[in-house]
């Protein structure tokens, strides 16, 4: 199986952005994060560049601006040596992504919250929840802990809002024999507060209800494991039934389980708490291709990586045998007759050379629309808010209804226009021009 054929995903989680951290001397926990970038680095030269990197919540430690800014920059720097852009990458909110001081100034917060849990059934849950992200005033508390998040996420499609296409978000890839891997970012901390016990969470039926298709696997990710929501059986069944991987933040314990139709992988933290008895940094690479053949197979190799003091290193955590590399292969059913040509065509012609072009390229090579899109978005959310305001204005993307909706949500339904009426060279021009000044 050629390397190029894979793809290939670097996962962090609980980065842990601090800033009230001490502004003396030399931070310990920046020569972690470059040791980090140097690791992934190093991984990515031997086994081939990332597709994505996927982030499992905890980028910030108090939700504060500061914060993700910070990461913002980092991430950059991790971009660069996975070998992807830095508009590829996809992340779901943890607890410490939500700014809980905003939660301790209006108390109507966590009296939304305790309505949910109050219900003695999962149903009555779930329609609690769906009660009030129905009502738009509710609905706007319920999102208010996590709008610097959702302000930060946005430039990467990773925002979540109660609406058709970001409750949940989804990004496609393109698996090797013509299938689809189909990534399901989730939003665990919605009811994330000052107290988080296990179960006090809630993901609710409209968010993890993955629909099952023809030629398309799901990988989900999200903070919490199950443990820690309300709905954890409804959940663990719906992801153990159609979700073949499963990435998981939070509990600082990185583990990789393997099961018959899935594989679970429960992150280590880049940056965990060093009052932790067992302070050992971690994060993960994973492969993913398809081997063809009866049954097809989904192959899962995972490069699980932590942290040794002594020396200085990152090393990987070895499976049984001494594997270097965690290893599951899943069952897939079989493309129907039609689907397997028209995969095979598609790799046919991925196989072939690019075909140059001057229109909307990098490097003399056709920009994929969807991945054309997504650069314009990360490029459109760093420009400033006066900035944005002139793009929308200047291209008329704006409608009248959109006064009602946060910055990033109407920002983000005017890229939508933009795209939909064929004004993306516009828009990149314009962008273009602002950068400059």
């Amino acid at each position: 199986m050629s390397e190029a054929t894979r793809l290939r995903f670097v996962h962090l989680s609980d980065i842990h952005f601090n800033h009230k951290a001490a502004q003396f001397g030399f931070d310990p926990d920046r020569e972690l994060r470059n040791s980090v970038t140097h690791d992934i680095a190093e991984m990515c030269k031997r086994l081939g560049p990332a597709n994505a990197i996927l982030v499992t919540g905890d980028i910030a430690y108090a939700g504060k601006r500061v914060e993700f800014e910070e990461a913002a920059r980092w991430l950059e720097e991790v971009c660069a040596a996975a070998g992807c852009g830095s508009e590829d990458v996809l992340m779901c909110p943890g607890n410490h992504d939500v700014d809980q001081g905003v939660i301790v100034e209006n108390p109507l917060i966590q009296d939304g919250h305790d309505a949910v849990r109050r219900g003695k059934s999962h149903f009555d849950r779930d329609q609690a929840l769906t009660r009030r992200l129905i009502q738009p005033d509710a609905c706007s508390l319920f999102y208010l802990p996590i709008s610097t998040y959702n302000e930060f996420a946005a430039r990467y499609q990773s925002s979540f809002f109660a609406d058709a296409t970001t409750f949940v978000w989804e990004h496609d890839f393109s698996l090797n024999d013509g299938s689809t891997l189909r990534i399901r970012g989730l939003n665990t901390a919605l009811l994330s507060g000052l107290s988080d016990v296990e179960g006090s969470l809630f993901l609710g039926s409209r968010a993890w209800t993955l629909p099952r298709q023809t030629g398309i696997e799901y990988l989900v990710m999200a903070h919490h494991p199950p443990i820690w929501l309300a709905d954890q059986k409804e959940a663990e069944k719906a992801f153990n039934n159609s979700a073949r991987i499963q990435l998981f933040g939070h509990e600082h314990d990185q583990r990789v389980v393997p099961g018959r139709d899935w594989v679970k992988l429960f992150a280590g933290s880049v940056n965990p708490h060093r009052a932790e008895p067992n302070w050992r940094p971690g994060y993960n690479i994973i492969e993913v291709y398809v081997e063809p053949g009866t049954p097809r197979k989904l192959k899962v190799e995972v490069h699980a990586r932590d942290w040794q003091g002594d020396p200085a290193q990152f090393r990987s955590i070895e499976d049984v045998g001494y594997d270097p590399i965690h290893r599951t292969d899943i069952n897939l059913p079989n493309l129907p007759d039609a689907m397997f040509n028209q995969a095979r065509s598609a790799a046919i012609d991925r196989s072939r050379p690019p075909v140059p072009t001057a229109v909307g390229a990098e490097g003399g090579v056709i920009v994929e629309p969807q991945h054309r899109f997504r650069l314009s978005v990360y490029r459109f959310f760093k420009l400033t808010l006066s900035q944005k305001n002139e793009i929308v204005g200047h291209l008329k993307l704006a409608e009248e209804h959109d006064s009602r909706l946060t910055d990033v949500e109407r920002f983000k339904l005017s890229l939508i226009r933009a795209r939909d009426s064929g004004q993306m060279d516009a828009l990149e021009d314009l962008m273009e021009k602002l950068e400059q000044e």
